[in-house]
């Protein structure tokens, strides 16, 4: 297969400011005010075609409305009792960063948001905070073209699965393991190397390896 172009837009640098205060306040506040879940909320970033307006540096969108007017159009995307606030205080740390330095990456690479959340979950994304805020742009972007290459490879887990030929159904009944879980630690959703030490026991006692051998380095 081919590789892949993505189209990149270039644009003045007030469009990018707009693009990068918007996105994080909207990582910011909904998370941090109206709390909820990071995963959730890029999801239903993705599924309210908000993450297409921003591919397509629609004005109408980014710099004609607020983060709170766009957490109020994600609202039918997400399962939450709570109203969005009606206002909100913005406090750039952690997720703030996020959606200011992935606006930045989209604006640079033309790679579509979706590519991204499908393939690192946000809590290891917010997780790039340390050390990255504080290097220049560029460098955040080498890290995650990295971290992108590196999400298409099978995993340790698959790998070792796969050389003692096991189903993940067999697998997680002679493990112990729940099948949902070896299929997330397989498809990165979960981070094997965050497990309890006695699942990541039961998986390598199974597939006949050290524990080492199914970590994620």
């Amino acid at each position: 297969m081919g590789k892949i172009e993505y189209a990149v837009i270039r644009f003045g640098d007030d469009y990018l400011d707009d693009a990068r205060s918007t996105l994080g306040a909207l990582f910011d506040i909904g998370v941090n005010e109206w709390k909820v879940n990071g995963e959730q909320l890029v999801q239903a970033f993705l599924a309210s075609g908000l993450a297409a307006e921003f591919e397509r540096r629609n004005p109408v969108f980014i710099s004609g409305k607020s983060a709170l007017d766009l957490l109020r159009l994600m609202q039918p995307y997400i399962d939450c009792d709570r109203e969005p606030p009606a206002e909100a205080q913005v406090a750039p740390l952690e997720d703030y960063w996020l959606g200011w330095i992935l606006a930045y990456y989209q604006f640079r690479t033309g790679k579509p948001y979706r590519l991204i959340f499908d393939a690192i979950p946000y809590d290891e994304l917010v997780g790039m905070y340390y050390p990255l805020h504080e290097a220049p742009e560029e460098k955040f972007v080498e890290v995650l073209n990295e971290r992108l290459s590196w999400a298409g490879m099978p995993t340790q887990l698959y790998r070792q699965r796969k050389i003692c030929g096991y189903s993940q159904k067999e697998l997680a009944e002679k493990s112990g393991v729940s099948l949902r879980s070896i299929q997330m630690y397989e498809q990165r959703q979960k981070n094997i190397n965050h497990a309890a030490a006695e699942t990541v026991f039961r998986l390598s006692h199974v597939l006949h390896c050290s524990m080492e051998t199914l970590l994620e380095w």
